[in-house]
């Protein structure tokens, strides 16, 4: 997502990061094609029809679609309003219907299911192509939806929740004990400090990237400045920044899932085979047969796509990366970690 940026000084460094605050659209529709987006739109589609298409779901901002993770399948859930799921859809995962508002109804406050748009959920879904991880480690947490859709999934032995911007964190431990994810922990460091403190000890690590947000748009959300090509070369620079360090935690035969909610292919297939070429960690990509229709035709690697012109979300991109060899019987020892919450502690 695309948020304002903040600078951040740390013991170990001085970095930029975004803190994620949403602002309500203040420009009417027809004045927020911009120059950057148009160039963008002709980038991603030679049909002018479909540049088209994709300039109109931004500036219309009505991708509403939502979805619920469930977490305890209540009878009352079974009379949501839903539409019928694809293929690829989680049993789990269901998509709700019109303008029905689940984190109104009391089963989301007694936990039974997660909120998320539907885009969320089909990113996060390409990580179900991972060997069953026995640890996970989310280094982009805050709110937590990737890490809740982990925490279902898998059932990890242990779940890390980091979030570097420590405001944040108390909605991601709000909703990890409102969840009732069990395994699961907080903490706010760098992502060099769990590349340090962590080196090969997680089966699968999530980067759900801090990037220039674009799909915002087709919500009807502001995100100034999100098609500008410096934006999103500092984007590049701190996604390279935080997938260099996440490789380092991967145990051999672990996996990377990384995703955004931007469009520009910077940030999502040039960002992947970057990590193909140079990373300090090698690894390859992953294919997941039953998303094989939302292949990017940007990249020859396994990395899949939706765009908001296609009805089933603002937009998203996903790609999962396994670290080559034999995975281990039994992973690192994990002491003296930046923990700062564990599920059941009070704060």
């Amino acid at each position: 997502m695309r948020f304002p940026v903040v600078r951040v000084s740390l013991p170990w460094g001085v970095f930029w990061y975004t803190h994620r605050v949403r602002k309500a659209p203040t420009k009417p529709p027809g004045n927020r094609i911009t120059r950057f987006m148009r160039k963008q739109a002709e980038e991603l589609f030679p049909d002018v029809t479909e540049q088209e298409a994709f300039l109109e779901a931004l500036v219309e901002g009505g991708s509403k679609e939502q979805a619920i993770v469930v977490l305890d399948d209540k009878p009352e859930i079974g009379a949501f309003p839903k539409q019928r799921p694809f293929p690829w859809q989680p049993d789990f995962v269901v998509r709700i219907l019109g303008d029905f508002r689940p984190t109104k109804h009391a089963l989301y406050a007694k936990g039974a299911y997660y909120s998320m748009d539907f885009s969320s959920a089909f990113a996060a879904s390409v990580m179900l192509g991972a060997e069953l991880p026995r640890r996970v480690l989310d280094l982009c947490s805050s709110p937590g939806g990737k890490a809740i859709f982990s925490w279902r999934a898998f059932r990890p032995e242990l779940l890390v929740c980091n979030e570097t911007i420590r405001k944040r964190c108390k909605t991601l431990i709000d909703n990890l004990k409102r969840c009732h994810a069990a395994t699961s922990c907080v903490s706010s460091a760098d992502p060099s400090v769990w590349a340090k403190k962590a080196s090969e000890a997680f089966d699968l690590v999530i980067v759900d990237a801090p990037c220039s947000g674009q799909s915002l748009l087709a919500k009807g959300e502001e995100a100034e400045g999100c098609f500008h090509p410096n934006m999103i070369d500092m984007c590049v620079g701190r996604q390279r920044r935080i997938v260099g360090n996440a490789v380092r935690c991967l145990a051999p035969g672990g996996y990377l899932l990384y995703m955004t909610c931007t469009f520009a292919k910077k940030e999502n297939e040039k960002l992947v085979e970057w990590a193909l070429r140079h990373g300090d960690v090698e690894v390859e990509p992953v294919a997941i047969p039953g998303l094989a229709g939302f292949q990017s035709r940007y990249s020859d690697a396994a990395c899949y796509r939706i765009f908001p012109q296609s009805g089933i979300g603002a937009g998203a991109f996903a790609a999962l990366l396994r670290r080559p060899g034999e995975r281990p019987e039994v992973l690192p020892d994990l002491a003296d970690l930046p923990i700062f919450w564990r599920y059941g502690e009070e704060r």
